[in-house]
């Protein structure tokens, strides 16, 4: 039921219309075909602004020129996966990913290092260089659940990757997930696990070994 709806009685807050840099909706897309794309967007498309094509899954779908159409024609970008841009670094395949990305129109891109180590700095400058051809979502933190970071290092690093980038963005974290996604402008609601554990020299924090049997968070974006 919409707020507008002349049948609707609850008090909800006023959304603003698309597009719109309060409140993103921020959909992982794990393989839909181009049916499920439309009922989704029948169903609930006023509320989705960025679709993700979830882990590596755009670089092996058949279909994918069509789906980043369907896509567009509802007025919604869609960004890979970071685990893609990680394979794309570990393989030293920077310039054929830009290629990529523009013969398939994409708009924005995603700059993770959530599985792999990236010096700093280096990271940084990838944000700057790709900023200048795509909205770029820049992951913070860790897929490995025994990290977590220290809360001002979450603070420095936001402001960092905000910083080389000249194209605004949201940030999205998944849930039960060490890790974050940020931007360069303004910033759309996050979850994220950050618990209390002594801090290494890098601000890192390890947690404490769990017991047998017990689970560990994880997310697997």
């Amino acid at each position: 039921m919409h707020a507008s709806d002349e049948h609707s009685f609850l008090s909800v807050p006023t959304r603003e219309g698309k597009p719109r840099e309060r409140g993103l909706t921020h959909v992982m897309d794990k393989g839909l075909n181009l049916r499920e794309i439309e009922g989704l967007f029948d169903t609930a498309g006023e509320y989705v602004d960025i679709v993700k094509l979830g882990w590596g899954t755009s670089y092996v779908t058949n279909n994918l020129e069509k789906k980043i159409a369907l896509y567009r024609s509802f007025s919604t970008p869609v960004v890979c996966g970071g685990t893609l841009f990680e394979a794309v670094y570990g393989q030293g395949k920077m310039d054929d990913f830009k290629r990529w990305l523009e013969h398939f129109r994409f708009s924005h891109v995603e700059i993770s290092d959530g599985t792999l180590e990236i010096p700093r700095e280096q990271k940084l400058e990838l944000i700057a260089e790709f900023s200048r051809d795509f909205v770029v979502l820049s992951e913070v933190g860790s897929k490995d659940a025994d990290v977590n970071i220290a809360p001002y290092l979450w603070v420095q690093w936001i402001r960092e990757a905000r910083g080389r980038s000249s194209r605004r963005d949201a940030r999205e974290a998944p849930p039960a997930s060490t890790a974050r996604r940020v931007s360069c402008g303004r910033v759309s609601s996050t979850r994220s696990s950050i618990r209390s554990r002594s801090t290494t020299s890098s601000g890192r924090r390890r947690q404490r070994p769990r017991r047998r049997g017990s689970c560990a968070t994880s997310a697997p974006r």
